[in-house]
């Protein structure tokens, strides 16, 4: 199985190409944000804890989120590929999502896309999408402003002294949508 991490600010675009590669490869779209956010709507014991932290703008703790994807990963042991949107955003997720891919015997991490954007795009980005795509963790610039700078403090380093981090492939996520999904496909390509 391969398993494909696109790992990168908020708003960097990470979702929209994992739907992209999700229809073209057939590969599974776990995505954290997504996941909650269903949670959220139905109102269940999940989406009432999460939605605290998510309102928020800061990270939900590890324990919850990695639970939460276990659950997830475990019902596509025989899928061809899974992409992982918006996980792991911190160490311990990185440990936790490798423990089970060897646990469950899944293969390991083959390719990690780094999405590195300017700031005050992405800040345009997530102000767009909160109109489109009517996201309540997009409100307020000041919730804004709290996810990208805990994406900085958490999220941003966790690759840099890992044994995976020669996976990591950079790519300019202020380029079309077009331009990166065809960059992406190549990678993919190389390795089926």
């Amino acid at each position: 199985m391969i398993h494909i991490i696109l790992f990168g600010p908020p708003g960097s675009g990470k979702g929209t190409q994992a739907e992209i590669m999700s229809n073209k490869f057939g590969f599974i779209h776990l995505s954290t944000g997504m996941i909650f956010r269903d949670h959220m709507k139905r109102k269940t014991n999940l989406g009432k804890l999460v939605s605290y932290y998510i309102n928020q703008g800061i990270l939900v703790p590890d324990v919850i989120t990695t639970n939460m994807l276990n659950i997830e990963i475990k019902k596509h042991c025989k899928a061809k590929g899974i992409i992982y949107d918006g996980y792991p955003r911190t160490k311990n997720q990185i440990f936790s999502l490798e423990k089970i891919l060897t646990e469950f015997c899944l293969g390991k991490i083959n390719i990690i896309f780094y999405f590195f954007i300017q700031k005050d795009l992405i800040i345009n980005r997530l102000f767009k999408r909160r109109i489109t795509d009517y996201r309540d963790d997009d409100t307020d610039i000041i919730t804004v402003q709290r996810r990208i700078k805990e994406y900085d403090k958490e999220t941003s380093m966790i690759w840099n002294h890992h044994k995976c981090k020669h996976n990591l492939i950079k790519l300019n996520a202020s380029l079309s949508v077009e331009k990166i999904s065809i960059f992406i496909e190549k990678k993919i390509m190389n390795l089926l």
